[in-house]
């Protein structure tokens, strides 16, 4: 059957004893929902607004290594893509340019070909409402700085091709800046000092995936403290997670629950107190004191 009519089974089966669902935050709700009938343990991995923070002393080059691979990387299609880069005013415009210099020589192709930067997206419904995005950001006043648009031509007729986009002069409360998209999209929003980054960076209903760049180990110390994340990397991008440390995020993005790690052990087991006595003699608790 379909994934909702196998998923809804699961859900009400009595044997089976705990459910854990990644994917939007609404089909989360209503797994909770359903599942709190039988008062079913539930781990939920939902949504991302997954931004970079580019600080006035960053390793310019660096940063835009972090930016292309965490918002294009598979596309965009991970919970933590970086669909914001939050940029120090001071170097606003050139991190700007070297972004946009960097993705327009992207190359867009199948996962398997060597050369690729850029594959497809899942499927054509994806596809569309990646392009509607676009068509919001540019209603919303923001600046197309390049892509926008499904991409065609030789070697990509079997694929669902969107071209990498930037936006620049996005306000933080554009939909664009807050709603995920999960697509080869990402939206430049300026900053003039660290507590506005963190504050741009916090102001959505998501909480998974954060990054700082910047030399001042002090800003690092300050965002690794501030950030409301479940994640936060410094001097690298918002993706690749590690296998051996706790997987997940705050707010809306889950609830509090972690994969991987070890405390991956305490969502799919149970805790269990164990006595035994050998003494002979009955020992009542908080009651016998020791003669």
């Amino acid at each position: 059957g379909g994934g909702s009519d196998v998923g809804q089974r699961l859900v009400e089966h009595p044997d089976v004893p705990i459910i854990t669902f990644t994917g939007s935050r609404e089909t989360g709700v209503a797994v909770t929902k359903a599942a709190a009938e039988n008062l079913k343990h539930v781990h939920l991995e939902l949504g991302g607004k997954n931004a970079i923070i580019v600080m006035d002393d960053a390793d310019l080059d660096l940063a835009v290594d972090g930016i292309v691979w965490s918002a294009f990387g598979t596309s965009g299609q991970r919970c933590t893509a970086a669909s914001r880069v939050i940029v120090h005013e001071a170097v606003y415009d050139q991190l700007a340019l070297r972004l946009v210099a960097r993705v327009e020589q992207m190359r867009l192709g199948p996962g398997w070909e060597d050369d690729t930067d850029v594959g497809p997206v899942i499927n054509k419904s994806a596809l569309e409402k990646i392009h509607s995005y676009t068509e919001i950001g540019k209603d919303e006043g923001a600046k197309l700085l390049t892509g926008g648009e499904v991409a065609d031509g030789t070697g990509l007729e079997k694929g669902f091709y969107y071209r990498p986009t930037v936006f620049g002069d996005v306000e933080s409360g554009m939909r664009i800046a807050q709603e995920e998209i999960f697509g080869p999209t990402t939206a430049l929003i300026r900053v003039r000092s660290l507590d506005e980054a963190i504050a741009v960076s916090n102001g959505v209903e998501y909480g998974l995936s954060s990054s700082i760049f910047s030399r001042d180990v002090n800003k690092a110390f300050r965002a690794m403290r501030d950030l409301n994340t479940g994640i936060t990397y410094i001097n690298a991008g918002t993706i690749g997670a590690e296998v051996h440390l706790p997987f997940g995020g705050t707010k809306h993005t889950g609830n509090g629950h972690r994969e991987a790690g070890q405390a991956a052990l305490d969502v799919f087991t149970e805790w269990k107190s164990i006595y035994v006595d050998y003494s002979g003699k009955l020992q009542r608790a908080q009651i016998d004191t020791a003669e």
